[in-house]
């Protein structure tokens, strides 16, 4: 986004006006305070619960094994983000030690999440100004990530996920900025190496980059050229394994001096994918409580609850990975809006072929294993934005559907209010949890 003339943006960026198109001063400073919510949303209460909850037990653990030196006792995903995890821990204590931050050690555990998913808000407003063009979508795309139950609460939790988004949206910004808004092929280079850290986190990175690949290969826009499809394929499938593979060069400082040899370490590292593909085929890895379907993610049929406790007097605590509905349902619905009519000649729509190209291999690519759990859909959660913002955009444009837009976000914002007690963990009444829980399948 750069600031250039203002001579087309006299009107207000919230205006029933048509959409202004250039980025100005005003625009980021809206951005700005859509990034200091977001950062409110996900450090309010960080440091609680005051101890590890749910899958913290692995990833906290893993990431200060890389701190000591020691192999990494959670195998069952590849390093990078726990790397990343294991820097920003090092980093947080190194600022405690210097008594620059007198907080809790879970405040440091959960720092790079936290960090991460508000990049993840500025990262949706870059690529919704790429795809759409409009500051005003821009900034209603990342306020909706800014404020989304499931980023807010993957956000608070020493895990891989949140890490991984960002690379994943960084990846495929700088894809949408090769097809929108340049014909140099560096933005391939800089794609790949985003999908090739976030690979290196979690192997569902490989599912964006599919999506990215697939739209450098399909869409052109304006007089831009398209790269060459060997050329894109090339790029990806040469970066992503060396950035893959460079991740397990500090694994294999945790080994032995006389084990730090080429063949010893090749052997461990394919052992351990052994692992790794075992756990994943292996059912009896899959009984938990919240596993669900695939079909059941965009709906928010089956959320998982992080942490939940009974508390004196008919109060109760708890951190929840749910979905605002109308918005996952609507943009369910705008999704397959651009299957219908996205690549029809009369309703051409590269946008909305990119929208769904990144969210369908993302979420389509999950059948390998079927089931799994509602916060596989984090890394779609910034393209529904993008989805759901660019049609709130242009609702706000004319007077008879502006109402429209203005009742859904109203609905949206008193939505986050409600439930803004269970994305920190605030004690609230018991009776206050029944109500908002009313389905069977949410608790």
């Amino acid at each position: 986004m750069s600031e250039n003339e203002t001579a087309e943006t006299s009107e207000a960026p919230w205006s029933g006006e048509a959409s202004p198109r250039v980025w100005t001063r005003q625009h980021w400073l809206i951005l700005g305070a859509i990034l200091l919510l977001g950062l409110f949303m996900r450090v309010c209460l960080l440091g609680f619960p005051p101890s590890k909850f749910f899958d913290e037990i692995y990833y906290v653990d893993a990431a200060n094994d890389y701190l000591k030196g020691i192999a990494d006792a959670n195998s069952v995903h590849p390093p990078l983000a726990k790397i990343q995890l294991a820097a920003t821990i090092l980093l947080f204590d190194v600022a405690k030690l210097k008594g620059l931050v007198p907080l809790e050690d879970t405040v440091g555990w959960r720092l790079a999440p936290a960090l991460s998913g508000v990049a993840v808000v500025g990262l949706t407003a870059w690529l919704a100004y790429v795809l759409v063009g409009r500051p005003r979508a821009a900034l209603l795309a990342a306020a909706l990530v800014a404020v989304e139950h499931l980023s807010v609460a993957e956000s608070r939790i020493c895990t891989l996920d949140n890490i991984q988004v960002f690379w994943i949206m960084l990846g495929i910004c700088c894809g949408a900025e090769r097809i929108w808004r340049s014909s140099d092929d560096k933005w391939l280079w800089f794609s790949a190496l985003a999908l090739g850290v976030a690979t290196g986190c979690k192997w569902n990175g490989l599912f964006a980059a599919t999506g990215v690949v697939l739209g450098l290969w399909t869409i052109r826009v304006g007089d831009l050229p398209k790269s060459h499809p060997l050329k894109v394929f090339f790029v990806y499938a040469l970066v992503i394994p060396a950035i893959y593979a460079a991740a397990y060069i500090p694994y294999s400082r945790t080994l032995a001096p006389e084990k730090r040899t080429i063949s010893q370490v090749t052997s461990d590292v394919v052992a351990q994918h052994v692992r790794m593909y075992k756990f994943r085929k292996d059912p009896k890895q899959f009984k938990h409580q919240y596993l669900s379907p695939m079909w059941q993610w965009p709906f928010v049929i089956r959320p998982i609850w992080f942490h939940f406790r009974s508390e004196p007097a008919k109060m109760c605590s708890g951190i929840v990975a749910f979905g605002m509905i109308p918005f996952y349902w609507f943009s369910v619905y705008l999704l397959l809006e651009c299957v219908a009519g996205a690549w029809t000649r009369q309703y051409w729509d590269p946008a909305g072929q990119f929208l769904f190209l990144t969210y369908g291999t993302q979420y389509f690519l999950w059948a390998s294993s079927w089931t799994g759990f509602f916060y596989y859909m984090l890394p779609m959660v910034p393209l529904m934005a993008v989805a759901v913002a660019r049609q709130l955009d242009n609702w706000l444009d004319y007077p008879e559907s502006r109402k429209w837009a203005l009742g859904f976000l109203t609905l949206l914002a008193v939505m986050t209010l409600l439930y803004f007690p269970f994305m920190v963990g605030l004690t609230v009444p018991y009776k206050y949890f029944q109500v908002l829980f009313f389905w069977h399948s949410w608790v």
